[in-house]
């Protein structure tokens, strides 16, 4: 089974469509208190990823993986480096296969890059948002060579006006995205944050089909340009790769 590391708001995994979906959670903020998303945007993001095949709701992308929720951001949206750093650890201690940021920073620190880099190099592929920047640089996480970047476009394949620029390397939906949301609801979303839990799931879909396409073991040193060459194949070339990266992924 895939393990998704979602590293966010939290994830109310009582949710009717996200029931049986997180295996496991930490309080990266507060390790002694329990893990709830009051903020809601961690619910959003698993919704879009793994909700449930079922008669209810939606249907993520790839229901059939384990979602580690992992909370650095606190109750009202915010995060520090020390807590996101804390939370990557912990993924990486759990052996998870993806980890999910779906939020970033403006400025390069050197803590946040060493926490990105002991990641890949335990085989851990990284995704995250490019920023809700109107066409400003894209932030870090998302900024650096070894983490995927991703924004936004419309149901058009449009660039979303939000959208960032600069290192991209993919697009995904962003716009008017019905997902699972705190207190058991739906609703309607947008962001770059959207974008990339659609590429993670993307990502976790192939992953789990990765003797079909040729994928070796996540120890091997090739491994994660394999995963981005596959991706890049599957990838609808949209324009400007400053603004679209390589696409839009199609599996």
């Amino acid at each position: 089974m895939v393990k998704v590391a979602i590293l966010d708001s939290g994830i109310e995994k009582k949710h009717e469509d996200l029931v049986g979906r997180v295996v496991r959670e930490y309080n990266a903020i507060n390790p002694q208190e329990k893990v709830e998303d009051i903020y809601g945007h961690g619910t959003a993001v698993a919704g879009i990823i793994a909700a449930n095949n079922n008669t209810l709701g939606i249907k993520g992308i790839v229901p059939n993986i384990d979602i580690y929720s992992i909370k650095v951001l606190s109750d009202n949206g915010k995060g520090n480096i020390e807590a996101l750093s804390k939370g990557i650890d912990w993924a990486i201690k759990n052996n998870v296969d993806l980890i999910n940021i779906s939020f970033g920073m403006p400025y390069d620190k050197p803590e946040l890059k060493k926490a990105i880099n002991k990641a890949v190099e335990a085989g851990i592929i990284i995704v995250a948002s490019a920023g809700n920047k109107y066409g400003l640089k894209s932030d870090y996480p998302a900024s650096y060579d070894n983490v995927i970047s991703v924004n936004a476009v419309t149901a058009d394949l449009k660039i979303a006006s939000f959208s960032a620029k600069g290192k991209i390397d993919f697009v995904g939906p962003g716009v008017d995205i019905i997902t699972t949301t705190s207190n058991n609801n739906y609703g309607h979303v947008e962001g770059t944050s959207i974008a990339a839990a659609y590429v993670t799931g993307s990502i976790a879909n192939l992953l789990t089909h990765k003797n079909k396409f040729n994928i070796p073991d996540r120890y091997d040193p090739t491994y994660p340009d394999k995963v981005y060459k596959v991706l890049k194949k599957k990838s609808l070339e949209l324009g400007d790769e400053n603004i679209y990266g390589n696409g839009l992924i199609q599996l």
